[in-house]
């Protein structure tokens, strides 16, 4: 693995689990003694956030096609097996009270929400499709023209999985006219190349369908880039 890539993982491996420590605001419920009875409250906030994640997916699915209902459902059935993994994975093997977990299914309802919100909605990329885009599963996409050579750049950023594998790597976005097309790290790379990332585009209006043919130089083992990300509205 590239040494830049290393340091970066690690950096940002001790700002995640800081920041999981650290960041959340004191709440009601964390000043409660009784373990039994923060459990109860931190539950209730979880039933709040799952509703309004049902009421907000119920809403969105009003909108669409049938083609576009099947897809969102789909995706909905995978982000539940995302979130239980994570928050009933290794992470939070020794959260003995179950506090934790819940805590961490109301983030991550909360942070669904906001996802379902932000790209689900009627509307347009920009032209030349600049801004970011997620797949709701921890990867995000960027594309943004560059200052000084006034190119269009990706960058991908991921964090995957129960123990928080990491990933990044971008380069010059030159789509074809066909609208698949395939980037690789080096010219002439090939996939049986370890230091090699070539990863297959296919872009839609609003959407971009991501298949990694080989990148494992730069995420961790359980991390990946593939994936059907897309456009994050304001």
């Amino acid at each position: 693995m590239h040494f830049r890539l290393i340091i970066s993982l690690l950096i940002s491996i001790f700002a995640f689990s800081i920041f999981s420590k650290t960041s959340d605001p004191v709440d009601a419920c964390s000043k409660i003694k009784n373990k039994n009875d923060q459990k109860k409250c931190y539950s209730k906030e979880y039933q709040v956030a799952d509703k309004e994640l049902n009421v907000t997916y119920k809403k969105i699915r009003e909108g669409l096609s049938e083609s576009q209902k099947e897809d969102l459902k789909k995706l909905q059935v995978l982000w539940i097996g995302y979130r239980d993994g994570v928050c009933e994975g290794p992470m939070y093997a020794s959260d003995e009270t179950g506090i934790e977990t819940i805590i961490c299914k109301t983030g991550t309802t909360e942070e669904r929400t906001k996802y379902l919100n932000h790209v689900w909605k009627f509307g347009a990329a920009s032209k030349e499709g600049l801004g970011s885009y997620t797949d709701g599963f921890g990867g995000n996409l960027k594309l943004f023209r560059d200052k000084s050579t006034k190119n269009i750049q990706f960058s991908f950023e991921v964090v995957r999985g129960p123990t928080a594998h990491l990933g990044e790597v971008n380069g010059n976005w030159t789509p074809s006219k066909e609208g698949k097309w395939t980037w690789a790290s080096t010219e002439g790379c090939k996939s049986d190349d370890p230091d090699c990332c070539l990863l297959e585009f296919e872009y839609f209006p609003n959407r971009i369908e991501v298949e990694e043919v080989s990148c494992s130089a730069y995420h961790g083992a359980r991390a990946y880039f593939g994936g059907s990300y897309r456009y994050e509205f304001k």
